[in-house]
């Protein structure tokens, strides 16, 4: 989903971020560098080994995954020590300092831009924080999104507020462009993306009558159906070769477990048209029921539709043009019903389908980011309170 162009800054980027610790334009510079010690995964090693590479090198170095730790053990609930963090495929992890939550990312030109509460992080050669900026009485941004163009404009995408009511807005550079509502109930998901000519996407559902819920998008703030019939939402969007896609799902909610003929289905849509993805049961989950399945992430290459979703709510998968794949957990998916894994963001490495998300086991009080590297888990925290990873982003 997000992808962007290899550079002479990618060795900038890896040489300054994991080695340099430079300064930043918001005086954040040593608080960073204090926080550049590194909380060991399971094997205790921050190295070349971290994400299944070897000390040659044979790991995916354009490869990295955004997201948020705790590093103290019993600091959570109440405590307020959330550290931004990017991990990288090959060189370990880089806490970029004090953080509300990062919540969305992205790439462009050897840089990854993060958004988090009211303002959002580059990271490149340095590392500087740009706050969003309001006007007309609107405050309080919640942050859900954040892309770049192919030009290099910055588009962040989340909620304001004004005389006690929500507004879906955005920001283009830092500036707020244009905030909206509807008169019904709606929702505006995470994600946005924005073309050349600054259009700007963002994927979510409204509902009409309180009784049905379609997919929709905002195109400039202007609401656009993908659908008109059943319920369903869209989740997130790319932009591939000059057309738009939107992933979600679509069909009659239901309880968990559904029924046979009952459930929504994975689906993206493009230019008007919807395809669902192939309904199967999963291997490892044996109840005779129908799944209900919902895909929270896309990315396009080519001719080649990659989402990232669930199964029923706990089960982790992904699909290719699709046809579903399952990706590994580590718990027996028919006794463990307090156990998730929720695939957060997709792309490819490589050659090799990369997904990124968290990991909940509630009976054990763990919650960690992990990923997904041909459908093999890894967890790249296990020793933090808390953790997780919201993007991947891919350098080619």
């Amino acid at each position: 989903m997000r992808e962007i162009f290899y550079s002479f800054l990618i060795f900038c980027f890896i040489f300054t971020i994991f080695s340099c610790g430079q300064t930043t334009e918001e005086n954040i510079g040593s608080a960073v560098s204090k926080t550049n010690d590194t909380v060991n995964d399971a094997s205790g090693a921050i190295n070349n080994t971290l994400f299944g590479g070897t000390a040659e090198g044979s790991c995916e170095k354009n490869a990295f995954i955004v997201g948020n730790l705790v590093p103290e053990k019993g600091c959570h609930p109440n405590c307020k020590k959330n550290k931004a963090v990017i991990w990288n495929l090959c060189e370990g992890q880089k806490l970029l300092g004090d953080s509300f939550g990062a919540v969305d990312a992205t790439g462009h030109n050897g840089s990854i831009y993060i958004a988090d509460d009211d303002y959002y992080w580059i990271v490149g050669k340095s590392i500087t924080k740009h706050p969003l900026k309001y006007h007309s009485g609107y405050k309080e941004s919640e942050v859900t999104g954040i892309a770049v163009n192919s030009i290099g404009d910055v588009y962040v995408a989340g909620m304001v507020r004004k005389n006690n009511k929500e507004y879906t807005a955005y920001w283009k550079n830092g500036e707020l462009v244009k905030a909206f509502r509807e008169n019904a109930d709606w929702y505006s998901e995470k994600n946005v993306a924005a073309d050349s000519n600054g259009n700007v996407y963002i994927p979510g559902w409204r509902m009409k009558s309180h009784t049905t819920i379609y997919s929709a998008y905002w195109k400039n703030g202007i609401l656009k159906k993908l659908t008109t019939t059943y319920d369903g939402e869209a989740t997130d969007v790319d932009i591939s070769g000059g057309k738009v896609y939107f992933s979600g799902a679509h069909g009659p909610i239901c309880d968990i477990p559904c029924p046979v003929k009952s459930g929504t289905l994975a689906a993206y849509w493009q230019g008007g048209k919807m395809t669902k993805v192939t309904k199967v049961n999963t291997a490892g989950y044996k109840k005779k029921w129908v799944m209900r399945s919902r895909a929270s992430s896309i990315h396009v290459e080519g001719s080649k539709v990659y989402m990232a979703g669930d199964v029923d709510g706990f089960v982790p998968v992904y699909w290719k043009n699709k046809i579903q794949h399952e990706l590994q957990v580590e718990y027996n998916l028919d006794t463990c019903h307090y156990c998730t894994a929720e695939p957060i963001d997709i792309s490819v490495v490589d050659g090799k389908v990369l997904v990124a998300g968290y990991y909940n086991h509630i009976g054990g009080g763990y919650r960690g980011a992990v990923y997904w590297l041909d459908k093999k888990l890894h967890k790249l925290c296990v020793d933090c309170d808390s953790s997780d990873a919201v993007a991947v982003v891919v350098m080619d």
